[in-house]
This record gives C-alpha cells, sequence and structure tokens, in this order.
C-alpha cells in the first residue's frame, strides 16, 4: 500500500490544475507540488493554511462562503483571483466534503483550474455583443439627423433650382461619412488586443502626441513606464484621448497641460483644463456624446473600447488641477 500511495502522490504531481485536502478545521494538510509552484511556497509555509489565504481580498469573502457550502450541501464551486508566480490568476475551486464510514466529517478535497483565459473570453464576448447593439443603435439614430438635412436641402433644391443646398447637402454627407468612419474605428479597435508585448508608453504617447494640433499646449511625460499592450492600439487610445484633452480642456487665453502619470494599477491621463461636471462622468464613453461643434462623439468612446480590448477599465475623475483625469486600471477585467 506504501507503494501505491507514492505512485498516487506521484500522479497527482503531474497535473496541471491545483489538488488540495483540508482538514474539518479548514487547514491544508495535503497538496500536489503544483500549488507550491504556482505560490512559491515551500511544504512547511503552505501546512496549515486557510483557503483564503491565498486569494484577492476581494474574492475573500466568496471564498469563505464557498467552504461554508461544502460543510452544509457536501460540495461547492467559486472562483477567485490570485497573485502567483505566473501572474495574475482566476481560479475555479472545487470542494467535496471528506467523511468516514459513520459520517464524521474529516474535511473537504478539491481541485483549482486556472479559468483565466475561458473567462477572459467570455468577457470579451460579451463586449463585443454589447457594441454590436451599440452600433446598430449608432447607425439607426446619429445617421438619421444628417440623412434627414441632406434630403431636406435636396427636396429644396428640386423646387427651386437653387444650387445654394448643394453645400448643405454635401457638408451632410461628410457628416455621415464621419460617423461610419468612426464606428468602424471603433469596431476594428475594440476586438480582442492580439500582439500585446511591454510596451513604453513614454514612446508610444510622444508619438501621439504629434498627431494631434497644439497651440501652446503641452505634454509632460513620466521618466519610465512600461505595461504590455498592443502597441498600434494603445496609440491610437492616446490620440484620442489626448485630441479630448486639448479640445476641452483649452481656452484661448489658457492652453491646456496634459500629464501622463504612472499609477499603482496602470496609468493616468489627465489635464489641468475645466474638468468635467460630476453629473456627466458616467456617460462620457458612451457613443456619439460630443460637446463641440462637428464633434461625432466617438473619440472617449473608442478610448473605451481600446481599453475593454485589452481587458482593462477606465474611469473618469477630478485631476490633481481640476481638470479631467481617465485613469486606467491594468486589472479592470476582474
Amino acid at each position: 500500500m506504501a507503494g501505491d500511495g507514492r505512485v498516487l502522490e506521484r500522479a497527482l504531481d503531474t497535473l496541471d490544475d491545483v489538488f488540495y485536502v483540508y482538514d474539518a478545521g479548514g487547514r491544508l494538510i495535503h497538496w500536489n507540488r503544483r500549488l507550491n509552484e504556482l505560490f512559491g511556497l515551500s511544504d512547511a509555509e503552505l501546512d496549515g493554511m486557510l483557503p483564503t489565504e491565498f486569494f484577492e481580498e476581494a474574492d475573500r469573502p466568496a471564498v469563505e462562503a464557498a467552504m461554508a457550502d461544502i460543510f452544509e450541501s457536501g460540495e461547492t464551486l467559486v472562483e477567485a483571483w490570485a497573485e502567483t508566480t505566473q501572474g495574475r490568476v482566476r481560479f475555479e475551486l472545487t470542494g467535496r466534503l471528506l467523511t468516514e464510514e459513520d459520517g464524521s466529517i474529516l474535511g473537504f478535497a478539491g481541485v483549482g483550474r486556472d479559468v483565466t483565459d475561458r473567462r477572459e473570453q467570455a468577457w470579451h464576448l460579451a463586449k463585443q455583443n454589447e457594441r454590436l447593439e451599440e452600433f446598430a443603435d449608432i447607425l439607426a439614430h446619429d445617421l438619421r439627423s444628417p440623412l434627414a438635412v441632406a434630403n431636406g436641402h435636396l427636396e429644396l433644391m428640386q423646387t427651386t433650382g437653387e444650387r445654394d443646398h448643394l453645400a448643405d447637402i454635401a457638408a451632410a454627407h461628410e457628416r455621415m461619412e464621419h460617423i461610419i468612419e468612426d464606428v468602424r474605428t471603433a469596431t476594428r479597435e475594440g476586438t480582442l488586443a492580439a500582439d500585446v508585448m511591454p510596451i513604453d508608453v513614454v514612446v508610444v504617447a510622444r508619438e501621439a502626441w504629434e498627431t494631434v494640433e497644439i497651440d501652446g499646449e503641452t505634454l509632460e511625460l513620466p521618466s519610465e513606464l512600461t505595461v504590455d499592450a498592443d502597441a498600434k492600439r494603445l496609440r491610437r487610445l492616446f490620440e484620442n484621448l489626448f485630441r479630448n484633452c486639448v479640445d476641452h480642456g483649452s481656452t484661448e487665453r489658457s492652453p491646456v497641460t496634459v500629464r501622463v502619470l504612472a499609477t499603482e494599477r496602470g496609468f493616468a491621463v489627465e489635464d489641468d483644463g475645466p474638468g468635467i461636471d460630476p453629473a456627466d462622468r458616467e456617460d462620457v464613453f458612451g457613443p456619439g456624446i460630443s460637446h463641440s461643434d462637428g464633434g461625432t462623439g466617438f473619440g472617449l468612446y473608442i478610448v473605451r473600447t481600446i481599453t475593454e480590448a485589452h481587458g482593462w477599465s477606465v474611469t473618469v475623475t477630478e485631476g490633481t488641477d481640476g481638470g479631467a483625469r481617465f485613469e486606467f486600471d491594468l486589472r479592470g477585467a476582474a
């Protein structure tokens, strides 16, 4: 039997998943080598650990509730995030109650499986489905107005014969072209970021700034900042964000200063302009939201789609000097 036990232990050590056994008090008493590898802990350090100690603070209540389910119903299933030697991992955790023949509880056993990719794919699919609905609404709503303008002037020209209406018809068509192009851009940039690699944010942000029409505005960059991103999409994100800061933050008397800053969870872009009204902050990333003449309202929407394509999140708050601050959380898909 001793030999059989060693074979079983070796077999468990070959698994890509984590295998664990806890006693009736919820203390770790047996595990496979995968747990050591993922958390960089020795057998002595792992011995007696509680399930919650492996996972992020925000997910610990769910893990505790799952443990209670095991002792009440005999089994459980829960997902939780953990920082590992291989980065941040989303685990699907199972648990089955272990009992003696007389029904007394010995503890529970289960498997922890890395479902990070599966969760991210499901998240991206849900986001893409949301965008399809948004795009349909955009094309139905935003194209209606310039189309009506063009048709109205066409009817007037047909009635009066005055060719002055051609300029208005052309302007309406140009407006529709801009809307269609922005929807196409949002569609392309909103797909999963495929070419992710370590990117020098300072270099990409400086290149993006060169595409912005400036008149006294300045850009301040950190000495260094690197993120894992798709370089082309990250540059497009900065281009749209910088244009928004310049267009809405600058005045004739006071050109805006735009700053890119490193943060604990990623990075931020802020300006020292008038800022964004707190009542409008929840809506600024919506499609078609524009507060400037001639704008299509897709600049910040494209910023949001690129952000989500990377699995990040973005929020807008007040900047250090009272302007707008856009904070990018690189762990936003949680």
